[in-house]
């Protein structure tokens, strides 16, 4: 019977970093932004339709990270909260719980920076994209300056 607890006590300590990453959800999946290749042989009026699809796929892109970077900003605040406690409570096995929290934190902020990075790249891609179109496009909505 002991030998049972241990396992399932073992698999909890192990698992637990996965299920904190795990409460804010997947993260948002970035849009594929098309490529300046994909603009040649079209007509400017359809090559502009490329660039504003892709600008609300971007900003749609945007607007659900928000939420999920609240939540891992959040959990990395609470498990903060939490190592504070257990390093001033004196818990024979607040070392191990403080180890499992910190590592919880570094799997939120390594989420975190994940997302910026794709993020990051998003935003290459779709000024690439955009770049290339300004090239032949003259409306100035969507090419405010020439490049």
């Amino acid at each position: 019977m002991k030998s049972v607890c241990l396992a399932v006590a073992a698999v909890a300590v192990l698992s637990a970093p996965a299920l904190a990453d795990s409460s804010c959800g997947s993260p948002p999946i970035a849009p594929a932004i098309p490529g300046a290749a994909d603009l040649s042989g079209k007509t400017v009026e359809a090559g502009r339709a490329v660039v504003v699809d892709a600008y609300h796929q971007v900003k749609a892109y945007q607007a659900a990270l928000k939420p999920y970077r609240d939540c891992l900003a959040a959990q990395e605040s609470n498990l903060k909260q939490q190592i504070a406690a257990e390093e001033t409570s004196g818990d024979k096995d607040a070392k191990d719980k403080v180890a499992a929290f910190t590592q919880q934190a570094q799997n939120a902020i390594d989420a975190q920076n994940k997302t910026v990075d794709t993020e990051g790249q998003v935003a290459n891609d779709f000024n690439t994209l955009h770049t290339a179109q300004c090239v032949k496009d003259t409306d100035p909505k969507i090419c405010p300056k020439k490049p």
